[in-house]
């Protein structure tokens, strides 16, 4: 019997699968490089765009170094920002081969609803949220002490509202993936509703500071985005279903 000859790829295939991710990630950090050094040059004007929640509130800095770190913190925030819809491509890419052929030709609209969700989340944070939490959480002041911000402080505060609300607004998108991919189905996501409440008030407490107003500035858009991922996942559901039916006949 003639011996099968085993190829590389049936050999190897974390090894090529590494190889991928690593050609993948290449292209990401290129990219993200790019961006840094633009987003640096112009990294004053970020910082306008930045305050615009705190409107005329001053920002200090206690070291030599803290706003020269800042500055090269918020030119990689905008980086990874702008980066967003090739991280998605990227993420998509790397999934893709383990799915159908039918399956793969939704890259372009994953892409575009993901990045659409993802920046909504953050003009919603930074136009809504950030606006009303931060005034609100600075009018707790200790007797004879006056608030005053620094830099730093100040802008891992914002990043991280800002990445939490971009991140948490993929759940429409995320939502329909696994109902286009047979993980999820909308009845699951009805019948569980009042426990996905209970997840999206944790979430929002981990997620935000330690005050009610923030945590709940971001449960009520969570709450709607979830009914929104039940619609779109009934929609998607039920496609399916009839795609099936005309199969069949």
């Amino acid at each position: 019997m003639k011996k099968r000859k085993i190829s590389f790829d049936e050999e190897l295939p974390i090894t090529s699968h590494l190889e991928e991710l690593r050609w993948r990630l290449i292209i990401v950090l290129s990219l993200l490089a790019v961006f840094f050094i633009i987003a640096f040059i112009f990294s004053e004007k970020i910082l306008l765009i930045i305050k615009y929640p705190i409107q005329d509130q001053e920002l200090i800095f206690l070291s030599p170094t803290e706003a020269f770190f800042t500055h090269m913190k918020m030119a990689f925030f905008v980086a990874l920002l702008l980066s967003a819809p090739l991280i998605f491509y990227q993420i998509w890419g790397f999934i893709s081969p383990g799915l159908l052929q039918k399956e793969k030709k939704h890259t372009i609209p994953f892409v575009i609803f993901a990045s659409m969700f993802f920046f909504l989340g953050l003009v919603f944070s930074h136009f809504v949220i950030l606006p009303i939490g931060l005034p609100f959480l600075l009018t707790f002041k200790a007797a004879g002490a006056k608030a005053t911000l620094s830099i730093s402080q100040y802008f891992s505060f914002y990043s991280r509202i800002m990445l939490a609300f971009g991140i948490v607004f993929e759940l429409p998108v995320i939502t329909i993936f696994f109902t286009k991919i047979g993980i999820l189905r909308p009845t699951i996501l009805s019948k569980n509703r009042k426990y996905a409440i209970l997840i999206i008030f944790i979430t929002s407490a981990i997620l935000t500071p330690p005050d009610v107003v923030t945590q709940v500035l971001m449960a009520l858009p969570l709450l709607v985005l979830y009914e929104i991922s039940i619609i779109g996942s009934k929609i998607v559901y039920r496609k399916k279903q009839q795609a099936k039916k005309e199969k069949n006949l």
